[in-house]
């Protein structure tokens, strides 16, 4: 195996946490104690209050569309899905057809972790003051 370090350490190493995806990638977490204090808390600076919408992803002065990640990719996902059902179990053809799968799963959460990095990052480098609400979004949707 080789690993993939994109940055020096610096501190105490602390934890080690590994994690395996359907994929089958290894992925290592490592906690470093650096030795500098906790940052303090503030409420100085610029606030903003977010507010989780149904149609919308949020609202924060402006609205911030939902990317929908799920139905950009679902023909995708339907297609691989099918293509995995009709092989025979314990074949090799259906291990790469799951692996194919699970590749496609994988996209669209990394498309997602990407959309929440980038709004996070940009909220964090706008305001200094963050305020979210705690709602049961699968509660606001109507049933059906």
């Amino acid at each position: 195996m080789v690993a993939k370090i994109h940055r020096t350490f610096e501190g105490k190493l602390k934890t080690v946490t590994v994690s395996k995806n359907k994929r089958g990638h290894y992925y290592a977490s490592l906690l470093f104690d650096d030795g500098k204090p906790e940052p303090q808390i503030s409420t100085n600076g610029k606030a903003v209050s977010i507010d989780l919408g149904v149609k919308e992803f949020a609202i924060d002065g402006s609205k911030i569309p939902n990317p929908k990640h799920l139905p950009k990719h679902e023909v995708n996902l339907e297609r691989k899905q099918k293509n995995l059902s009709r092989k025979k179990k314990g074949s090799n053809r259906r291990q790469k057809s799951r692996q194919k799968l699970a590749r496609a799963h994988e996209k669209v959460s990394n498309a997602r972790q990407d959309f929440h990095q980038k709004l996070s990052r940009k909220l964090v480098d706008k305001n200094q003051v963050i305020i979210a609400e705690n709602l049961n979004v699968k509660g606001m949707r109507s049933q059906r």
